[in-house]
């Protein structure tokens, strides 16, 4: 699958967050992330290490939605869960192996609003199911779902659709 066909699914993500918000506000008729908005913001990724980079946000009302470009040069020692947010989980370069589920233990309270994860934990992961993931293949972690790259095979760079619910 090439970068236009994932990137055209992205876009079609956050129309449809948006269109089943909408209600009766005003909103932009839609927003778009390219390529090459993509690939500037890689270009400020360090050479190793974890690199989250939002790109663009739209306020659907009642829910954030916003694109997000990853890098990553090592598997995740600890696992994460986000309350308040799904992610979408679209890979682009490089495999390894997810874990999704099961519980988190030993819980940290970590800020992730600035990567638009909102108030986070991170803790160690138990019970949680093993998925290997690689280049053009999707992955929904719903709210409060623990999650890591327990094990990669070469870095890798994912697309993340984040939509964060705002209502209270």
């Amino acid at each position: 699958m090439n970068m236009t066909l994932r990137l055209t699914t992205n876009t079609l993500t956050i129309l449809l967050a948006c269109f089943l918000t909408a209600q009766a506000a005003d909103f932009a008729p839609g927003t778009y992330v390219s390529n090459e908005e993509i690939e500037n913001a890689l270009k400020k990724a360090p050479a190793t290490g974890t690199f989250d980079e939002v790109i663009k946000t739209v306020d659907c009302g009642g829910y954030k939605v916003s694109v997000v470009v990853l890098r990553r040069t090592q598997a995740e020692p600890t696992a994460l869960t986000h309350p308040k947010v799904t992610e979408v989980y679209q890979m682009i370069k490089g495999s390894g192996d997810l874990e999704t589920g099961g519980t988190l233990e030993t819980q940290t309270p970590v800020d992730l609003t600035k990567q638009a994860a909102g108030p986070s934990f991170r803790g160690v992961i138990k019970g949680a199911q093993t998925r290997h993931i690689g280049p053009g293949e999707v992955a929904v972690i719903p709210p409060g779902v623990p999650h890591r790259f327990r094990k990669l095979d070469d870095t890798v760079v994912y697309l993340v659709t984040r939509i964060e619910l705002t209502a209270h």
